[in-house]
């Protein structure tokens, strides 16, 4: 009897210990950490500092049947307000010979992957109205990174600026994002991209985790550590840019590598691009586990920067911030498959089980509700932020699987 009481005992502990530890990593990653991030920078109160700087871009727009878009694309470009007259290249970077003459400040890159509707011919048409404007197209499908690895090797600007053909860019956005490169240690940035809200669960509950997400990434730059950027639209010096595997997100390694280097990244709150968010669960799900395969994928790629002592800051962020985030829905199914085992038989503190298990479970009630509510306007926050939470963790869980079945996404959609 004594060793099978010992027995039950270990195995107790061992449950008792697991719901602690995943119960600690969940509120750590998403409570702890944004508090820690916000006290270290009141304490450090860096500031970014801008410099007189007018450096040459390149707007790089990766697109595959865009032809609903493109054309709405390259006019907002053109609207951008920046010199365009020709303009001696500044040393920020090695100019690429014979071309300094023949660009102005900014060039406008579509660099179509294999589309087969009316993209490229829409492209064609503005380029032969205006010198600023190129068409590239790819042999074949090579995915977004393909494209966008094209378009860069091409590119005469010292910054590459990448933006989606959906999204649209304030006039302003060149003139805020310049001064930041005249820091040759910063050697990228990123502009807020703000998304309409509509009136469902999924809108509302996807506004609440993007504006947590930005204040993350607000604190992380405030501290020079962050690493990590918005597909939708970022900039980042042509010198430091790398060829982006087709298996990785552009948004996850091109930071990446730009930490790697050494050079910092910044996000600008006054630089402001609008794009829009999946309209329907399925839609948020299927972005949610594309984005976590890839990046998943894209994180682990780079090793040396989870050296706490060549890249303290930089290893902290990306456990925190992702690896961490990624990895909840198997710390929650830990603790709820825990809570449930301890509830059973006679063991003691059985009413604070009970307690926690009824807790989760009213929590995944109200997804559940906001799930099935999630197209109704009269969905609140009660129940639409649990299902937000509860869809992207799904996200997580199902791109973390992708990932390691080894199943590469390198398409656009």
């Amino acid at each position: 009897m004594p060793f099978f009481w010992n027995v039950q005992t270990g195995f107790e502990t061992c449950e008792k210990a697991i719901f602690l530890v995943s119960t600690l990593v969940v509120t750590y990653t998403w409570l702890c950490y944004p508090l820690l991030l916000c006290m270290l920078n009141r304490l450090a109160r860096r500031r970014n500092t801008k410099r007189e700087c007018r450096p040459t871009f390149s707007i790089i727009i990766a697109a595959h049947n865009e032809e609903a878009q493109i054309a709405a694309k390259l006019e907002n470009c053109l609207a951008l307000r920046y010199p365009q007259a020709a303009a001696k290249p500044s040393e920020m970077v090695e100019v690429v010979p014979g071309t300094a003459e023949v660009m102005g400040n900014v060039e406008i890159i579509v660099a179509s992957d294999g589309s087969t509707d009316h993209t490229e011919a829409i492209a064609e048409q503005w380029a032969a109205g205006d010198h600023r404007i190129r068409l590239l197209a790819t042999q074949g499908r090579a995915g977004k990174s393909g494209a966008q690895n094209l378009a860069a090797a091409c590119a005469r600007g010292e910054i590459l600026l990448f933006t989606d053909a959906g999204t649209r860019m304030e006039p302003d956005l060149l003139e805020r994002i310049a001064p930041h490169f005249g820091d040759p240690q910063v050697g990228a940035v990123a502009p807020i991209v703000q998304f309409g809200e509509g009136d469902g669960a999924v809108s509302r509950g996807q506004g609440a985790y993007w504006r947590y997400e930005l204040f993350l990434r607000e604190q992380e730059s405030g501290l020079g550590i962050l690493a990590t950027l918005s597909g939708a639209a970022f900039a980042v010096r042509r010198a430091l840019f790398r060829p982006i595997p087709a298996n990785f997100g552009d948004d996850c390694i091109v930071p990446l590598d730009v930490r790697l280097q050494g050079h910092r990244i910044l996000q600008d709150p006054a630089a402001i691009v609008y794009d829009e968010m999946p309209h329907t669960p399925a839609a948020e799900l299927q972005a949610r586990v594309r984005m976590t395969s890839r990046n998943w994928s894209g994180i682990l790629a780079r090793p040396a920067l989870f050296n706490p002592l060549g890249f303290p800051g930089t290893a902290w962020g990306l456990v925190s911030h992702k690896l961490l985030r990624w990895l909840t829905p198997f710390f929650l199914a830990a603790a709820l498959f825990v809570s449930a085992m301890l509830v059973t038989g006679g063991r003691p503190m059985v009413s604070f089980w009970v307690f926690s298990l009824l807790l989760q479970a009213g929590f995944y009630a109200a997804a559940l509700i906001g799930w099935k509510r999630s197209g109704h306007e009269k969905c609140n926050r009660i129940v639409g932020l649990p299902f937000a939470f509860c869809l992207a963790n799904a996200g997580f869980l199902l791109g973390i699987v992708r990932s390691a079945r080894g199943r590469t996404i390198v398409a656009f959609k």
